[in-house]
């Protein structure tokens, strides 16, 4: 495990090189390696720049970093044992030297401003609503990713995942799958009244959380609103004929909290290779008539459920810090490589302080 606190070694800037496209530049003592990359223009993902997303971890190759915040908030013990650290938390002590791979394959999409306006809403479950957005000119993204939301008047935004396949187009009417969380500024505002035809700004597409090409199996892990990506990802995925396994667990507490089961269903009727959808129940009532899992999603992944060795899936992991952290500890055991594990941690307002 790499060395990460300490005092700097030296005065002025140290540099920072970047594995293995070889770009260097020198960052200041004051100044993370996230800001002075991307001050640089350097192509760096990142979302919420306070260490909460992990979407600009790296690997520490070479040198010491200070971390602003501990990096066990977002990052997973074998992660961090492995040298992984956040770049927006990463002050230089040393010059260093982190690995970060780029998927080149994938098109690089740019942000963008729009207009939206609430076309049509309906309710989901009891706390998670499906909003229809029609923007004034289509959004290109890649299916997995997500649009950051700012209403009139508030100078903070909120991020959603695209709960919709893309199109080559572009699309004009765009879904999220929104879940009321009690205090939460965008939330309290959309559930409490009819919002039809309510107007606000988008900013988009944003994310490095899409479908990575491969043969390997494909597990997907999500509870409550995480079903969004995952339902871009994988309708994505039917329309390209992508045919490699999947299994799908979704935690849900009770049968009340599941929803999209027809679509998925669906998905599975018309997937070109074997594709299992396991919703897994942690707090349905014992006397209740459900007959599907009960238990933590955690708990049935393994061979049986999933048709396919673990260690040898690709895994994509959607929903509350909790859950993802108790899934990468068990795929960690399960020998799966951090390289094949990508995730999306879903914050709410509280927790970004939004």
């Amino acid at each position: 495990m790499k060395r990460l606190f300490g005092l700097f070694n030296k005065k002025g800037p140290n540099r920072a090189t970047i594995s293995p496209s070889g770009v260097s530049f020198e960052v200041e003592k004051d100044k993370t390696l996230l800001q002075t990359a991307l001050s640089n223009d350097i192509d760096f993902p990142f979302h919420c720049t306070v260490g909460t997303c992990a979407q600009c971890r790296c690997k520490l190759l070479e040198g010491d970093v200070k971390p602003i915040m501990d990096f066990s908030y977002s990052l997973s013990s074998h992660e961090i044992e492995e040298g992984y650290i956040l770049a927006c938390q990463s002050l230089l002590k040393t010059d260093i030297v982190v690995e970060l791979v780029i998927d080149t394959s994938h098109p690089s999409i740019k942000v963008e401003s729009f207009q939206g306006c609430i076309n049509t809403t309906r309710m989901l479950t009891h706390d998670i609503m499906e909003v229809s957005v029609v923007l004034d000119r289509p959004i290109s993204f890649s299916a997995g990713q997500f649009a950051d939301i700012t209403l009139p008047g508030v100078d903070r935004h909120r991020s959603y995942s695209f709960a919709c396949a893309p199109s080559e187009n572009g699309l004009k009417e765009i879904t999220f799958q929104v879940k009321k969380v009690p205090g939460g500024h965008y939330t309290d505002w959309l559930f409490e009244k009819d919002r039809v035809n309510e107007k606000f700004e988008l900013n988009g597409p944003s994310g490095s959380f899409w479908l990575r090409k491969s043969d390997a199996p494909i597990l997907c892990v999500a509870g409550g609103s995480g079903m969004a990506p995952l339902k871009s990802i994988l309708e994505d995925a039917l329309g390209k004929g992508i045919n490699r396994p999947v299994t799908y667990l979704y935690g849900a507490r009770q049968q009340k909290d599941l929803f999209c089961i027809k679509q998925m269903k669906q998905l599975a009727d018309e997937w070109l290779a074997e594709f299992n959808f396991i919703p897994v129940l942690s707090d349905e009532p014992e006397d209740s008539d459900w007959q599907g899992k009960r238990g933590l999603v955690t708990e049935f992944m393994n061979e049986e459920n999933c048709g396919f060795e673990i260690k040898t899936s690709h895994a994509y992991l959607c929903g509350s810090p909790g859950m993802i952290d108790a899934v990468l500890v068990d795929l960690e055991s399960k020998q799966v490589s951090l390289e094949n594990i990508h995730y999306d941690k879903f914050l709410d307002s509280r927790q970004l302080d939004v």
